[in-house]
């Protein structure tokens, strides 16, 4: 069974870099397929679990655990990955069933997490004893036959607790074909239930979709047999392979080239107007800082999120034009400013507004024409910089509590040409 173990260290130039770990040797390496191919039906920086099989080989990755005291230079919680691969055959696949087992049960992440340590050349270093440890005490799982139904429900304990005592019971579903790719287990947050249902997931949790229960689909005639059939492609893939800070400038003037258009449209310059009765749209727009997701409105109060995949597909309504709009790095919120100076936060996983409650009067008079956001891995700490047309410039320090869909702002004028 080979190990691969993504993870940060403090400084600036140890960023998220997979390593591959031996009994002998651990060593930095570049994605491995398998896992760049897995990560496509997964919100990875949020906690997700999945379990595939290709060619001969299973792979169990888990995602996004947080480490407990390890923190980078901007003090965001580091967050650890790892990869199983192992041979498709029934003991590796007893092992393979048994770790995920932890890892639906809350378990994995502190084994995980007290196995790699800060320091070393690369900012960690990773106890392949405590990890093999791990492996041979995972759970003797049984061996009975898979049910054959394919099942999908909303990211929930409960679904959770009942995937997770199938595996302890049950086999994994037996390939049709050895050479087909299987996506067999997604436990994920923010993708929609209809990727999964697409990929012929066996059994798929995310907190996008209609099903709430763990219940039995019908797959699309055209089920992709092979997941790895996602991953599409495209221009800005291979320009950010070979210049990363080209692909930031393109999306950059493509942003503003998309605004600049809407603002300066003029029927009458390109002829006859077919619908005269249809309005302009102005599209707004804007990606996170990681590249992974963006956002665009529309002055109707029409926001829609989605992942540069083009998996994921969020859709929230305002009630007041939309002149400005900006994207937390993980996707998970954003923040709107319209016409008439009020600035929102949005929960994208639960589609709704978080309610700002102002230590102090602070607010925009006239409309939000810039914003930016940042939040915490917690989620629990958001700030917002807003710019105003009336000249003022406000910081939003937010304590979330996303249950009760509320938030403390603590509101800071930074600069104002209000006299």
């Amino acid at each position: 069974m080979k190990i691969y173990v993504l993870s940060a260290g403090f400084y600036q130039e140890q960023d998220y870099f997979w390593k591959e770990v031996a009994k002998d040797e651990q060593k930095p390496i570049d994605e491995p397929d398998l896992v760049k191919k897995s990560k496509l039906l997964l919100e990875t920086q949020g906690y997700s679990i999945f379990i595939g099989r290709e060619s001969g080989n299973l792979i169990l990755l888990v995602t996004g655990m947080k480490a407990s005291k390890r923190k980078d230079y901007r003090g965001r919680t580091i967050r650890n990955s790892i990869a199983l691969i192992a041979q498709d055959n029934e003991q590796d696949e007893q092992q393979i069933r048994g770790i995920a087992v932890l890892a639906l049960e809350g378990k994995l992440q502190n084994d995980i997490d007290s196995a790699i340590k800060e320091g070393g050349e690369y900012g960690f270093e990773v106890s392949y004893e405590q990890i093999e440890n791990v492996i041979k005490a995972s759970l003797q799982t049984k061996n009975s036959t898979a049910t054959k139904p394919l099942m999908i429900g909303k990211n929930s304990e409960d679904n959770i607790k009942l995937i997770a005592k199938e595996l302890k019971e049950s086999r994994l579903p037996q390939k049709s074909n050895a050479s087909d790719s299987q996506a067999l287990v997604v436990v994920t947050g923010i993708k929609e239930q209809d990727d999964l249902k697409k990929a012929g997931v066996w059994r798929g949790l995310s907190n996008l979709g209609d099903n709430e229960d763990l219940s039995p689909y019908e797959p699309p005639n055209s089920v992709q047999k092979n997941f790895l059939s996602f991953e599409i492609p495209s221009f800005l893939d291979a320009i950010k392979k070979y210049n990363p800070q080209l692909a930031t400038i393109l999306i950059i003037f493509g942003v503003i080239g998309l605004i600049n258009l809407g603002l300066s449209w003029n029927p009458s310059r390109f002829g006859r107007v077919h619908n005269p009765s249809q309005p302009t749209t102005v599209v707004l727009a804007a990606i996170s800082p990681g590249l992974q997701y963006f956002v665009t409105a529309d002055p109707d109060g029409k926001v829609v999120v989605q992942d540069t995949q083009g998996k994921t597909k969020n859709t929230l309504k305002t009630n007041a034009q939309v002149k400005s709009v900006a994207l937390s790095l993980d996707g998970s919120y954003v923040v709107t400013g319209d016409e008439t100076g009020n600035v929102k936060l949005w929960d994208v996983t639960n589609k709704k507004n978080i309610e700002l409650i102002r230590n102090v009067n602070f607010k925009h008079e006239k409309a939000v024409l810039s914003l930016a956001i940042n939040s915490n891995s917690d989620r629990d700490k958001v700030k917002i910089v807003s710019g105003g047309a009336d000249g003022q410039v406000l910081l939003w320090n937010v304590n979330v509590n996303v249950n009760q869909g509320k938030g403390e702002a603590k509101i800071e004028k930074l600069y104002s040409m209000i006299k």
